[in-house]
């Protein structure tokens, strides 16, 4: 059957942030029925429906993983009123419908070949010769199929898993990444000093608790989503409020619970470590 390609760089691409889980959704269900039924990207518009809400369509729209009729991408194919067609689909590893056709085509001859070979009989063997006891008969039909030989499995190697460094800095696409999902949940985006600020908040959590990890991208785009900057703060600095916390800077009896515990426990560290 034909197979519906994701690539493993797709839980933090751009794309996908911006147009969160519910629209993902979508995306992939629509996508493996695109692959099963052989159209090349193309989306019925009453299939879109039949897996989707309109506001999931419109989301994978704004965000350029589908386009609709009228688009101006000129690696796409044109689509008709009403329906979609995926982004580049044929371009990320799908094959064609073309292609899938002409690979059954392929092995529906083999077999032919196999059978048409399998039920022709055997030439009698020379004068004074006996078959070989490890050749089945002519027409035996309990004979095993030969095995065609595996290619070697490839094995990847596990991530190692190390300490964030001292030096650690976000990608351009990190920073991207976190504020696209700020501007989403409604957060100003931070700004250049913000996020040094954050990252070396970061950096120290990190250390303290001793983490680690094989890559600290990740990580440091969840912790950067909801970093709060303190508007009295000249510079920008940037503080990790706890939940609970309101604007006059009161916590409720829960949230002093926690920072109670939280308190005891650096302390708790801070004994042992003498």
């Amino acid at each position: 059957m034909p197979y519906w390609a994701v690539d493993d760089g797709a839980h933090g691409h751009p794309k996908m942030l911006r147009a969160r889980n519910a629209a993902v959704g979508l995306w992939t269900l629509v996508g493996s029925w695109v692959a099963q039924q052989l159209t090349d990207g193309h989306v019925p518009g009453e299939i879109a429906k039949m897996y989707g809400s309109a506001p999931q369509v419109k989301k994978l729209v704004q965000v350029g993983l589908w386009h609709e009729h009228g688009h101006t991408c000129p690696r796409c194919p044109a689509v008709r009123p009403g329906d979609y067609v995926m982004h580049e689909y044929l371009e990320h590893g799908n094959p064609s419908r073309a292609e899938v056709q002409a690979r059954r085509a392929r092995e529906a001859e083999k077999k032919r070949q196999q059978r048409a070979g399998k039920n022709a009989p055997s030439p009698p063997p020379p004068p004074g010769q006996m078959p070989f006891d490890d050749e089945p008969p002519a027409g035996d039909e309990d004979a095993p199929p030969e095995e065609a030989p595996r290619p070697p499995r490839r094995t990847t190697p596990a991530p190692v898993l190390a300490g964030i460094p001292a030096e650690w800095e976000p990608s351009r696409d990190d920073v991207h990444a976190a504020n696209v999902t700020r501007t989403d949940s409604g957060r100003a985006p931070l700004t250049a000093d913000q996020v040094d600020a954050v990252t070396r908040k970061f950096i120290r959590r990190m250390t303290e608790e001793r983490r680690t990890a094989a890559e600290w991208g990740g990580r440091w785009r969840q912790w950067a989503e909801t970093e709060r900057p303190d508007q009295s703060s000249p510079g920008g600095v940037v503080v990790h409020l706890p939940a609970g916390r309101t604007a006059g800077g009161q916590m409720s009896t829960a949230d002093q619970r926690s920072a109670a515990a939280f308190d005891l426990a650096a302390q708790l560290r801070a004994e042992g470590n003498q």
